[in-house]
């Protein structure tokens, strides 16, 4: 057999081997262009020649923030279409934070609507826009009215892409695809923690650390989802976008400390109290002041991102603390090595990500954030490994333990303990049901004592094996229970419908097999066993189940005497045997 298993392993590893040479082979060759790029060179950037009234030009940096010229104002921004027929199908850009409207030759031709609610920022959020050129227009003056939102830098226009809007939406899906499979892997990541956190904690009090954890995988998604702006294409409420990013972000802190409390916890028993109040604080008073029309919850971005920073910072010192103390006692450990880098990463990438959004990066603002949380999952998954193969470990000697109390060595039978535990379930099972029926065969080895002193232990432990094989087979079929509770006893429990019948036909196999093992050749002792039989039931006429089995009990010692009387005693029956000892 080892053998076979060594063949199937080699012929599997070459398997796998051909199948990464055809895929690095693959990968290695040329390839033509894809949909995406072939679609997106139908389109011509058209970021040049816009200007304001007096005659400012603009840039795309200028263009994406709008606000330092307009100083919240409206403002009109120019530039002339071009001619090309082909090439000229639609313009195509994206708006942030502005209102707008465009005009070509002085005419309305597109003037998106934003849905209204108390919930909706002052903003219109993030929206892409695609605006159909009719031969008419090519070579005519556009114009487009934009009114920004905030006065600050986080406002403008950019993108602006001449042809077919197709080929843009595909190469952006195309540069943002791995972004948006992290997204949603992180977010599967989360929902899996949080389910896996309900059947541990059902029965005992634990300390919902995976689900903390998960809580804070499923809101770092959903606001990196919204960060990449790939949602608008199909659900066109670019203002709910928004809300649902800063109430994600707002969370994001308080899932984070409370994961820490749960996984490391805090000697100061006041920090989680402070800090858990500020994130509250700060949730109550930010939307408190967007329903007062004071500031809306965009404009208070600062207070969550305050939050961020303290959380992100209690992390790093929390994992340094926890890995330095965990080494100075128990030595460095690469598990908890991983799980701090792990850790770490996420809070250095949040206060980068904070850091590019005040200074205008803002084409991706969870780009760091997303890299610290996949360095995340893969140190943790790794460290996870540790706690999984302890567990594994002592779940293995939990089950060995368990059979060493309730099973015996020998036989592999239940023995004396596992009988009385099971003697005692039915008695409670009895009181609540007064109709139940139990049957209990005892049995008893016969010429045990004998064998063991004359012939030895090794054949007396064969033959308490042959007997337990035995009464295992015969009564095993319809689930009865047997166990060994002395040293040559055993006893046989019968549960449910049926039991004398199906105490007979045990019997009858137990007769059959006793006669198979004593008329084989080679049989180095005799299978004998005492067996009485006594049923339990509402009219048996004994109240507890404990007097069912000293009445089996008795019933066995009339059987073994009368046994006793119609076979030959042991020193007949094995006086060859003995000599061969002797000899």
């Amino acid at each position: 057999m080892k053998q076979k298993r060594f063949g199937f392993h080699l012929i599997y590893g070459i398997m796998m081997l051909f199948f990464l040479f055809v895929i690095i082979f693959v990968a290695a060759k040329p390839k033509p262009q894809s949909l995406a790029d072939t679609e997106y060179e139908k389109t011509a950037p058209f970021t040049e020649g816009w200007h304001t009234a007096d005659g400012t030009e603009l840039d795309e940096k200028s263009l994406r923030k709008i606000n330092k010229v307009s100083e919240n104002k409206e403002i009109s921004i120019f530039n002339t279409l071009p001619t090309d027929k082909e090439a000229a199908k639609s313009l195509f850009f994206r708006a942030k934070n502005v209102f707008y409207s465009v005009y070509i030759n002085g005419e309305q031709v597109y003037a998106p609507e934003f849905g209204e609610s108390i919930f909706y920022t002052n903003a219109t959020g993030t929206r892409w826009n695609s605006i159909d050129i009719s031969p008419e227009q090519l070579g005519k003056e556009i114009e487009i009215r934009l009114t920004a939102a905030y006065s600050n830098a986080r406002c403008g226009v950019d993108g602006f892409r001449i042809g077919s809007p197709g080929g843009v939406v595909l190469n952006i899906f195309k540069e943002n695809m791995v972004a948006f499979i992290t997204c949603i892997l992180l977010m599967f990541t989360g929902l899996l923690l949080v389910i896996a956190d309900i059947p541990i904690n059902m029965r005992t009090q634990k300390n919902h650390e995976l689900l903390f954890l998960g809580m804070f995988s499923i809101l770092v998604a959903i606001w990196c989802l919204t960060e990449l702006h790939l949602i608008e294409f199909f659900f066109d409420d670019s203002r709910l976008m928004q809300v649902i990013s800063c109430c994600s972000l707002m969370l994001i802190p308080f899932s984070l400390v409370l994961y820490l409390n749960s996984s490391v916890g805090f000697k100061n028993k006041i920090v989680i109290p402070i800090i858990c109040g500020l994130c509250s604080l700060g949730f109550i008073v930010c939307w408190a002041l967007h329903f007062l029309k004071i500031k809306d919850i965009h404009e208070t971005l600062t207070f969550s991102h305050i939050n961020i920073v303290i959380a992100s910072v209690l992390l790093v010192y929390t994992v340094i603390k926890t890995t330095v103390q965990k080494r100075k006692k128990q030595g460095a450990k690469i598990y908890q090595i991983l799980r701090a880098v792990g850790l770490c990463s996420i809070a250095v990438a949040a206060i980068v990500d904070m850091g590019r959004y005040y200074f205008g990066h803002t084409n991706d603002g969870a780009m760091f954030v997303r890299i610290g949380m996949l360095i995340f999952t893969i140190c943790y998954g790794s460290s996870s490994l540790e706690s999984t193969i302890k567990a594994v470990k002592k779940g293995v000697q939990a089950e060995f333990i368990s059979r060493l109390a309730y099973q015996d060595g020998l036989t592999g039978v239940g023995n004396r303990t596992a009988f009385e535990e099971r003697i005692a379930e039915l008695e409670e099972e009895k009181n609540n049901d007064a109709s139940i029926s139990i049957g209990i065969v005892m049995f008893d080895v016969n010429d045990l004592k004998f064998v063991n002193d004359n012939l030895g232990h090794p054949l007396g432990d064969s033959m308490i094996r042959a007997a337990a094989d035995t009464i295992s087979a015969a009564f095993g079929e319809d689930k009865e229970e047997c166990f060994r509770i002395g040293g040559d006893e055993f006893a046989v429990i019968i549960c449910g419908e049926d039991i004398q019948s199906r105490y007979e036909k045990g019997m009858l196999i137990f007769e059959e097999l006793t006669t198979l093992h004593n008329s084989a050749p080679d049989s180095r002792f005799r299978v004998s066993i005492a067996h009485g039989f006594f049923l339990y039931d509402s009219e048996c006429g004994v109240e507890q189940i404990t007097d069912a089995y000293h009445m089996a009990d008795k019933r066995m010692y009339e059987t073994k005497r009368e046994m006793k009387s119609h076979q030959s005693p042991p020193e007949e029956f094995y006086a060859g045997s003995m000599k061969t000892v002797r000899n």
